[in-house]
């Protein structure tokens, strides 16, 4: 099929030079000129591993290219993605971008002949894809979706830093689909993949991925709630209370008589809290839409106040344990919001590093792929570098935020007498079994020592 996407983003991208590997001819349409060149000449505008790879040889075999011309790029396409951002605008979803390119793609339609249904990718909220959208491609093109065009909606379920294995192997394919054509259009996209395909209605669709991601965000804040009762008590470790809370049967399923712990674990172990480009934007924006529309959603509000909450009392436990931050160095080991990216929007070590300041510590911060546009909006007080020694040099305290493996390969009996005070708050639990000597690690969801 001949597929044209909207976006070069961490989606739009992704799925672009994806699609291109499952043997389609792609066009991905960007506006801003300086990404559309970098990815002609073969390189990623974004950290994905593999990415970069597909991408050349997308070129190479004549299936993927960018392009700015939106015109050129829909010619002869069977199907548009529209997969540009929704940023967040005070707790609600931006869709001036997905308007904007539903209103594009309506213009070619309106003189196209033959049948071209048109998929929206981006996150929107319920109700999006056949409210607003379906009533810009309508205007502009002046036919009806569903019988002159198609329509759909096509939620993707990527993670940042395995976005491309996660589109290679997916857990299950989501085909919101207006009418039997849009449907049939959707499959033959995704023929290729081998795994259970949800035909469902748009609006089904839309709600199916602020679920799913809703869900996750529930059972990191739960967990987080418990780390939090935790650190309150002496003598209790949360991670070990999670353990023995999941060491149920329906939990940890036992296969020949060993357990099998699946992937959803990972969510119910507490932190730093969530964070990055998806679960605060859509949490925000799924509560925001019940508001608005007089629904009580009492536990997705509270999840939200929990996360927010998380890095507060983090510090508040770490200035216990140091003593006063004020006029002190502290060090914040990784500012990205998770591993293998360098996507540090909405990361949780951005509420961390204001929550130090605020209490008038000096802040310096490590972080191997992150650049300075993350520090930026604290105007130089706060310092990064790629050298453990520089960030750990005469700190009082080192507050562990995203769990790079290469944290775990530091020589911390090294390090530790380069700190005025050899303290870390593994807010990751990245550093589990590692004993350095010389050096305090507190590990998240560990209560106080008695006598502190």
């Amino acid at each position: 099929m001949k597929i044209t996407v909207f976006g070069a983003g961490y989606v739009g991208l992704v799925s672009a030079a994806c699609l291109a590997e499952l043997g389609h001819e792609v066009a991905c349409v960007d506006v801003d000129a300086a990404k559309v060149a970098a990815i002609q000449s073969g390189r990623a505008p974004i950290f994905e591993p593999g990415l970069e790879a597909l991408i050349r040889k997308g070129q190479a075999e004549g299936r993927f290219r960018a392009t700015a011309d939106a015109s050129e790029a829909l010619e002869g396409a069977e199907v548009s993605l529209i997969a540009v951002g929704t940023p967040d605008r005070e707790g609600r979803i931006d869709l001036r971008y997905v308007l904007g390119v539903a209103e594009q793609i309506g213009a070619h339609l309106r003189d196209r002949e033959g049948f071209h249904t048109v998929v929206v990718k981006s996150t929107v909220v319920p109700g999006t894809t056949l409210g607003p959208v379906r009533e810009a491609l309508e205007r502009r093109s002046g036919k009806q979706a569903g019988l002159d065009f198609g329509l759909g909606m096509n939620p993707e379920f990527l993670r940042e830093g395995s976005a491309v294995q996660d589109f290679a192997d997916p857990d299950r394919v989501v085909l919101g689909a207006l009418g039997a054509r849009s449907a049939e259009a959707l499959q033959a996209v995704y023929r290729a993949c081998a795994c259970p395909k949800l035909v469902v209605s748009p609006t089904e669709a839309e709600f199916i991925k602020y679920t799913a991601n809703a869900l996750l965000s529930t059972l990191i804040s739960f967990s987080n709630e418990v780390f939090n009762l935790c650190e309150a008590m002496p003598g209790v470790d949360g991670r070990t209370v999670l353990e023995g809370a999941l060491a149920d049967r329906r939990w940890t399923p036992q296969v020949e008589g060993r357990p099998l712990k699946p992937g959803i674990q990972g969510y119910v172990m507490g932190g730093v809290g969530y964070g990055g480009s998806c679960f605060p934007k859509d949490m925000n924006a799924i509560t925001a839409l019940a508001h608005d529309r007089g629904w009580p959603v009492p536990l997705l509000d509270a999840v939200i106040q929990v996360n927010r909450a998380r890095p507060a009392a983090i510090v508040a436990r770490l200035e216990r344990e140091a003593g006063t931050l004020a006029g002190r160095k502290v060090a914040v080991l990784g500012l990205a919001f998770k591993p293998g990216t360098d996507d540090w929007r909405n990361s949780p070590s951005q509420p961390l590093v204001r929550a130090l300041l605020a209490r008038g510590a000096e802040v310096a911060a490590w972080d191997p792929l992150v650049g300075p546009e993350a520090v930026a909006e604290w105007e130089g007080r706060v310092a990064l570098t790629r050298s453990p020694d520089e960030v750990l040099e005469r700190a009082h305290a080192a507050l562990l935020a995203t769990a790079w493996p290469e944290l775990r390969a530091w020589n911390w009996e090294e390090l530790a007498p380069r700190m005025a005070q050899p303290l870390v708050y593994d807010g990751r639990n990245l550093l589990a079994g590692c004993a350095p000597s010389g050096i305090r690690i507190i590990p998240a969801g560990a209560g106080w020592k008695e006598g502190r």
